[in-house]
């Protein structure tokens, strides 16, 4: 079992939305699994889903995330056409990346206004690629 970041159980984490290589929503969520929550316990997807705006620190942090998976949604690289990268704080209060996902079945456009233009745009031409 691989060791987790203390602070996902308190402070939550942040998803940085990533379409085309551009960031046009980020989102915020409280912790999915608090401090003594039992495994089996019931649990809310994206508690208290807010808004976010990506510090220089975290999006450095995701870019290098982007970076080490191939294909990925970089500025100026060969493109996915959507990925999402999720960070959390490190026991030093730095962003650290959790996980890429280059696959999401909630893209959360409501959390930034005029997000749907771009990633419709970048949806047609993925799809016309294909």
């Amino acid at each position: 079992m691989r060791p987790s970041a203390r602070g996902i159980g308190t402070a939550g984490e942040r998803a940085l939305r990533f379409f085309g290589g551009h960031l046009p929503n980020a989102g915020r969520e409280g912790a999915v699994v608090a401090s003594g929550t039992p495994c089996d316990q019931r649990k809310t997807a994206h508690p208290g889903l807010t808004p976010w705006t990506a510090s220089p620190a975290e999006l450095d942090v995701a870019q290098r995330v982007l970076a080490a998976v191939p294909g990925a949604a970089v500025p100026g690289t060969a493109e996915l056409p959507h990925a999402r990268v999720d960070l959390v704080d490190g026991d030093d209060g730095q962003p650290r990346g959790r996980e890429p996902e280059p696959v999401e079945p909630r893209l959360f456009l409501f959390l930034r206004t005029g997000a749907m233009p771009r990633v419709v745009d970048v949806i047609i031409r993925a799809a016309a690629v294909r």
